[in-house]
């Protein structure tokens, strides 16, 4: 499945461990694991066990140093190669970073900013739709404009449950707009509540802009929201991972 020569590209989320071998420009994805500590020396032995040594292992991580340091111990054991954890720039790969301190940019999003100064046409938002909703904006030259945070769909259903008496987990099944119980209520409003966030954003940046810039959805609940979104999308999987490609290719 994953050839010789390539490089280890790792995406350590808050929930999920996303992987793939990249080369010449391509990125093949591996199954993804779950952030939790304590089954990843395990699921690092079944998934990358048997994988010839790759060129380099390259990450992001925003999920804390204990699993940074699970991912790299396991790197060193097994291959005897140094784990090359990305960190935001100022200015790098095409892009501008608009954080006044730009070391304080979410490497996450760091790196998709990368990944879509070579992909996609500009200007250009990107949504990233995990357990955060992150959104960026490159104008037509690579600048960052900046940013919004906000809860993904499942903080959100959470977030009703742990903090309003007699809301339930939404464990129920999406009825669209109007929903007929409570669980459904609550997925519908954090399903238009995340789709209001990224339309509204794209109408303020367009004006800002002279031109609304095209969407990139990308994220484990990207394919879940574009299917509610009135404005024209792109589909994006693995962006983190193409990013990563891109930096190590630029690192050798």
């Amino acid at each position: 499945m994953f050839s010789k020569g390539a490089a280890l590209l790792v995406d350590i989320g808050n929930s999920r461990i996303k992987w793939g071998l990249g080369k010449s420009g391509q990125v093949t994805s591996g199954p993804p694991v779950a952030s939790n500590l304590a089954v990843l020396t395990d699921e690092f032995d079944r998934l990358w066990g048997a994988l010839p040594a790759p060129l380099s292992v390259v990450a992001s991580n925003v999920a804390g140093p204990e699993i940074g340091l699970c991912v790299r111990k396991w790197v060193a054991r097994r291959w005897q190669l140094k784990l090359i954890f990305v960190q935001p720039e100022a200015e790098a790969y095409g892009v501008v970073n608009a954080y006044e301190n730009p070391e304080k940019l979410g490497v996450d999003r760091w790196v998709c900013l990368v990944a879509l100064r070579k992909s996609q046409p500009l200007p250009v938002c990107v949504a990233d739709c995990g357990t955060a909703i992150t959104l960026d904006v490159l104008d037509a030259n690579g600048r960052h404009l900046g940013g919004l945070i906000a809860p993904g769909l499942t903080l959100m259903t959470e977030a009703l449950s742990r903090r309003t008496q007699g809301l339930p987990l939404a464990d129920g099944s999406y009825q669209g707009l109007l929903a007929r119980d409570t669980s459904a209520a609550m997925l519908s409003g954090a399903r238009h509540a995340a789709v209001g966030l990224i339309e509204r954003t794209l109408h303020e940046t367009g004006t800002l802009l002279g031109c609304v810039p095209r969407l990139a959805l990308t994220g484990g609940d990207a394919e879940t929201l574009a299917g509610e979104l009135s404005l024209p999308y792109a589909l994006v999987p693995d962006l983190v991972l193409q990013g990563l490609l891109i930096i190590s290719e630029n690192t050798r």
